[in-house]
């Protein structure tokens, strides 16, 4: 008998490159109702899952919610509660991204290839010269004057757009050693309607 060509783990309906791809039907099915059924017959059913893999959905979630508590048969109980997975906000926000994410390819090999390729290309500095010239196309090229700060950036000479500000109102002017006058800020005053 020739050995097989691949596992059953690699080539069956529910392995993770036909489950996680653009075209899945999971991404017009409703991910958060499936949670919802899953969670709401964890302790009703005792045949609805093992306790291998009770623990190991336990194991899954986030640490604070790996509770695993065996009620007085010593079976484990669900650390979520079926009201908790039906109205948590988070959940329902985290399995939307989900489908969006494998709608739009993110869970694909060949778009996960792409982004580590890119990261890498990033970290190595590959895009440093083209950000640059970007910032500099959007924001003006800098002119860094004394404490790397762009001059011009804290005029006290600049006019506010609804023209309320005047010049260095508020700020200290030096007069000789040490002696300085501050100027105090006027309070505008609104007139009220009697």
């Amino acid at each position: 008998m020739p050995p097989a060509k691949g596992s059953k783990r690699s080539s069956g309906p529910w392995t993770s490159s036909r489950v996680l791809n653009s075209s899945s039907p999971i991404v017009t099915k409703d991910i958060h109702a499936f949670l919802v059924t899953a969670f709401s017959g964890w302790n009703e059913a005792s045949d609805t899952y093992t306790e291998a893999e009770k623990r190991l959905l336990i194991d899954s979630l986030p640490l604070a919610y790996r509770k695993c508590e065996p009620d007085h048969e010593g079976r484990l109980q669900c650390p979520l509660s079926t009201a908790f997975v039906l109205d948590d906000p988070y959940i329902k926000a985290a399995t939307q991204r989900f489908k969006n994410d494998i709608a739009d390819g993110y869970y694909e090999k060949t778009w996960q290839n792409q982004a580590r390729r890119a990261m890498q290309e990033r970290r190595d500095g590959k895009f440093d010269a083209f950000l640059q010239e970007q910032a500099e196309e959007t924001f003006g090229e800098p002119r860094l004057g004394e404490h790397n700060v762009a001059e011009g950036s804290g005029d006290a000479d600049m006019e506010s757009s609804d023209g309320e500000w005047n010049g260095n109102r508020g700020k200290p002017q030096l007069l000789g050693h040490d002696k300085c006058i501050v100027e105090k800020p006027q309070v505008l005053r609104q007139k009220r309607k009697i």
